[in-house]
């Protein structure tokens, strides 16, 4: 009977436990969705950046040969 009464509270704690760890592992693997997204666009604005930077260089240089 002693032996019921520990696995109840041990099992509970276990289910409890298990419930904590499902819904933190779903937050981890929320915040990994979330940082790839981010990755992706800041890759996109790098690459847009240096895309106008070459623009930029292209045109100054253009103008600089022009004159």
């Amino acid at each position: 009977m002693d032996e019921k009464k520990h696995c109840d509270g041990h099992c509970t704690f276990e289910r409890a436990a298990e419930v904590e760890f499902r819904a933190l592992n779903a937050s981890v693997r929320e915040v990994q969705e979330r940082l790839g997204r981010l990755e992706a666009t800041l890759l996109r604005g790098a690459a847009l950046l240096m895309a106008n930077l070459a623009g930029m260089v292209a045109t100054l240089a253009g103008q600089l040969l022009g004159h």
